[in-house]
């Protein structure tokens, strides 16, 4: 595994902390998912994560065999999932009525083994198929009060007795996400829902200079996302839409793009002070999880500094390091992640969900952030980086400035605990108004493939 691919698995082990791409997520599910190995254990602190990925949809068993328990067997569904549960069965075998009914033979054969019912009418297969990566899974949930999904996977082709129980998870959400990615990149990603939903698909987005995006959807035939994890497109993202209410939206995978070049460490605008190593894992989680490489393309360094780390295993303890990166495009915005290293050798690193997003022209975009930490710790810092022209910044609830924050160079803090949700106004010292956003603390939804977008559930 490159260096790259251990920062971010390190990452995800770490998941109480904050997880900087998908790829490390997944590494780390897979992980929970195998039987016959050591658990990635992801436990989390409720206010925290990027993108761990950050709650996964579903929460993923370990080594051995699913555990029973109330509503496991019997039950009816809630209402959220029974319309996942009702759909019809989708994948390439979908309608190999042979292969479909070996599988739930298999079941009802061994229903302790699987943690299923073992009565074929409580037995949805969701999905069941061969997908990009030589491999051929099936999805298996049941219809029960607190119905459970079981993941059996194989080599391409296997017939039903050689797919191994890989793992499984409970049905929680009305939206499987399913995936598998090694260290060449192959794979796949896989994203269903319930029938009756129009699916339409995303790429290339346009990052304008006013902090927006511009996007082109086009439908997608099957009504659920397969993809190729080796030919993912920058940007990719999903929408699950039923007239004009948008029932799921979200990024589908990061394309998994490796940059040649290095970073120049320089902080724009003399602010804070080169940081290589931040900088540099920035730089590659950002390229990692967008895409965004190649002529046209600049990364810049929009904030650094030194960083105090604690971490409570003691290795990386010590003066480590922090940058924010931005990949500017030629149509004036990008996107940008803040990264946090220890002071190992080959640093650790991590990230906060406030700490990635898009930014417009740096002359009148403001960024408010919390800061990533290496222990259960949550700092109340308020991080702000704004035009180099901003000598302050207004807090606004409402129209009511509860606080204010001075900056040099653009650039300052403040503490402020608890979760808060205020609109940032970046001043000039003519007291104009030279940039301005809301800053909203993470409230626990998930963001995928670097969480630059925000992810939409209509549920």
């Amino acid at each position: 595994m490159t260096r790259l691919g251990e920062v971010l698995d390190d990452i995800a082990e770490h998941a109480k902390l904050y997880d900087v791409t998908d790829k490390a997520v997944r590494v780390a599910r897979r992980r929970r998912r195998v039987r016959k190995t050591t658990t990635a254990v992801m436990a989390m602190v409720l206010v925290l994560v990027v993108m761990v990925t950050v709650l996964p949809m579903f929460l993923f068993g370990g080594p051995g065999r699913p555990e029973g328990g109330p509503g496991r067997l019997d039950g009816v569904p809630p209402t959220l999932v029974q319309p996942l549960l009702d759909t019809p069965t989708r994948g390439s075998l979908a309608g190999d009525a042979r292969y479909v009914g070996a599988l739930l033979d298999r079941i009802v054969d061994e229903p302790e083994d699987f943690g299923l019912p073992g009565d074929r009418t409580k037995l949805r297969v969701l999905f069941v198929g061969d997908v990009p990566g030589n491999r051929r899974i099936a999805l298996i949930a049941g219809i029960t009060g607190v119905p459970r999904m079981v993941n059996l996977t194989g080599s391409g082709k296997a017939p039903v007795k050689d797919l191994d129980l890989t793992g499984w998870s409970d049905v929680e959400e009305p939206v499987v996400r399913d995936g598998w990615r090694g260290d060449k990149n192959e794979g796949y990603e896989l994203i269903l829902g319930p029938s009756g939903y129009d699916v339409s698909v995303s790429s290339a987005p346009q990052y304008m200079s006013d902090g927006t995006i511009q996007r082109t959807w086009t439908p997608e035939p099957a009504g659920y996302i397969l993809r190729d994890t080796a030919t993912l497109p920058r940007g990719l993202r999903v929408r699950m839409t039923k007239g004009d209410t948008v029932f799921f939206e979200s990024a589908v995978a990061s394309p998994g793009t490796v940059r040649a070049a290095q970073i120049d460490p320089t902080p724009l605008y003399g602010r804070g002070k080169p940081a290589p190593r931040a900088a540099q894992a920035a730089a590659d989680a950002l390229a990692y999880s967008t895409g965004l490489v190649g002529p046209g393309i600049q990364y810049v360094v929009l904030w650094s500094d030194d960083f105090v780390v604690n971490d409570p295993n003691g290795g990386g303890s010590g003066l480590g390091q922090i940058a924010t990166v931005m990949a500017v495009t030629e149509s004036g915005g990008g996107p940008y992640i803040t990264v946090a290293t220890d002071t190992n050798p080959e640093p650790n690193a991590r990230t906060h969900p406030t700490g990635a997003g898009i930014s417009g022209r740096l002359e009148q975009s403001v960024i408010a952030m919390r800061m990533p930490h290496f222990d259960e710790t949550v700092p109340a810092t308020l991080q702000i980086i704004a035009p180099p022209t901003a000598v302050r910044v207004d807090l606004l609830k409402g129209q009511e400035v509860v606080d204010t924050v001075p900056l040099t160079n653009g650039v300052g803090k403040l503490d402020l605990p608890g979760e808060v949700q205020l609109r940032v106004r970046a001043l000039d010292a003519q007291g104009n108004t030279v940039a301005e956003r809301l800053f909203k603390d993470w409230d626990g939804v998930p963001t995928s493939g670097g969480g630059y977008e925000p992810e939409i559930r209509g549920w």
